[in-house]
């Protein structure tokens, strides 16, 4: 009987010995599991998570490993009282998923990537979220919080609706994204998508069928009027910077509103006032149990199906450097859509060199503002044009602060016909001279103000350029492309 005893725990304990190691204990910490978005959890370094989805069209299950975390740094001496003397530019993160190693980066304008059946996407780090001033998540437990949906599923439900009217992707010069680096502001790595645009000139429209929870009407609310909607999935939407006076006055708090329907124009509204005069934009992110969601792949997803533009070049954004840096430059963000591929990168350096490959290394010789002109070719022949601005400082410059920084901006966006009138704006400070802009149709320059108005004669692709110059002949140039379609 002793024996039989004996006997029967051994084997007992043999079996509890392989069943923990054939099924990994499931460490991560779910963030958010909600049919039609995103699964998301959190691990540590090397904990597992065990993902499952169990239903009529799925049978899923995928261990997911967090192996190692890697910062990419950059030198920081222009943001004061941090204590830091870097910033973060991007981490690159190494999961195994079943086995398999994936890499992942994040960084800004960066969509998930399909490895093992999976779509997956790094939401955020807590080393990268703790050490910003402001724009701070605040509530991630783990080392990184990762999300998921299977490679056939789109980033959210389906019906959600792209929130401006006659939008082109990355045509003005201000443009901030989940996890960018603000430029010229503080330490602020920025929650959500920044769309740069005139003010009262484009359509703003609801995402979704929902309540409306807060609203500025009748009179503003002191801030940005930011107006937030609520679906009938637990998820707030919320809207920024719009003018009071081009809200629909039916949005008022506790009403209903469509998807689709129009909420406002873009404005400029901060602080209670028409304050953002150099940096118009609005700005949009979505929240659920006020938990941030990573709002680029949801807003680039919407904006492909209303625009379905057949490819988007992605630059990178900004990046700030000091005078001898070398940079790496990637285009591999870019977007091929509706089962295009991209067949050629070129990247036009600001020095005059062309590298015809996804990426490229510039050092940087001289302070100023420099636009790095990126173009990107499908196999239809399709192109579209993206510009990482770089901004390059000196000693003397980081000690002042008062180098020319700043923004252009155009419209229409969309539709641009031969004998169109087409506005430009300029919004460049902290100036020594004038700025100088070309249209890019022809080799003339003429001086911008604030503003100034171009009729193109013929269809095409046209790179606008703005450049000034400070007093020891720096030069500083912002760079945008502008479509002028065939009369059809």
């Amino acid at each position: 009987m002793k024996t039989t005893k004996a006997l029967f725990i051994i084997v007992f304990l043999f079996g509890f010995v392989l069943n923990t190691k054939s099924k990994p204990k499931d460490e991560g910490i779910v963030v958010l599991n909600k049919p039609g978005y995103p699964y998301i959890f959190e691990l540590n370094i090397g904990e597992t998570h065990v993902f499952k989805r169990i239903d009529k069209l799925n049978d899923v299950q995928k261990k997911i490993k967090l192996i190692s975390v890697e910062p990419f740094i950059e030198k920081n001496y222009w943001f004061k009282d941090i204590g830091l003397d870097y910033n973060f530019y991007q981490f690159k993160v190494k999961l195994e998923v079943d086995g398999n190693i994936v890499n992942l980066f994040h960084r800004p304008y960066e969509m998930p990537l399909t490895a093992n059946g999976l779509r997956i996407y790094i939401e955020n780090i807590k080393k990268f979220d703790e050490s910003a001033i402001y724009g701070k998540c605040g509530n991630l437990e783990k080392d990184v919080r990762i999300s998921l949906r299977l490679e056939n599923e789109s980033w959210g439900p389906e019906n959600l609706v792209f929130p401006i009217n006659d939008y082109l992707w990355h045509s003005a010069v201000y443009k901030n994204t989940w996890s960018s680096l603000v430029p010229f502001n503080h330490l602020y790595y920025h929650r959500g998508e920044d769309f740069g645009a005139i003010p009262g000139k484009l359509n703003v429209v609801s995402p979704c069928d929902g309540l409306i929870t807060k609203s500025p009407l009748p009179n503003g609310d002191g801030g940005s009027n930011g107006i937030c909607i609520l679906n009938d999935d637990g998820v707030e939407w919320r809207f920024a910077h719009m003018d009071i006076e081009n809200i629909n006055k039916k949005h008022s708090e506790g009403n209903f509103i469509k998807a689709g329907e129009i909420i406002g124009k873009t404005g400029m509204t901060w602080n209670g006032k028409k304050s953002q005069t150099n940096d118009p934009h609005l700005h949009v992110h979505l929240s659920i149990n006020n938990i941030k969601l990573a709002s680029f792949p949801f807003l680039m997803e919407m904006y492909l199906k209303k625009y379905p533009d057949p490819v988007i070049a992605v630059a990178g954004g900004y990046r700030f450097a000091v005078v001898g840096d070398t940079l790496n430059l990637d285009a591999s963000r870019s977007i091929a859509n509706n089962s295009k591929q991209i067949k050629e990168y070129k990247w036009k350096l600001s020095n005059g060199k062309i590298i015809n490959k996804a990426t490229a290394k510039k050092t940087y010789y001289k302070p100023g503002i420099y636009s790095e002109e990126l173009i990107v070719t499908t196999n239809d022949e399709s192109i579209d044009r993206d510009f990482l601005y770089v901004t390059v400082y000196d000693t003397l410059q980081i000690q002042n602060l008062k180098f020319p920084k700043g923004w252009a901006y155009y419209y229409p966006l969309r539709g641009i016909r031969p004998e169109s009138e087409v506005l430009f704006w300029n919004r460049m400070t902290n100036l020594a001279y004038n700025v100088k802009i070309n249209y890019g149709d022809d080799n003339n320059w003429y001086v911008i103000k604030e503003e100034s108005k171009h009729i193109y004669k013929n269809p095409g692709r046209y790179v606008v350029t703005l450049i000034t110059n400070d007093s020891e002949d720096n030069s500083y140039s912002l760079k945008m492309e502008v479509v002028v379609e065939n009369c059809k």
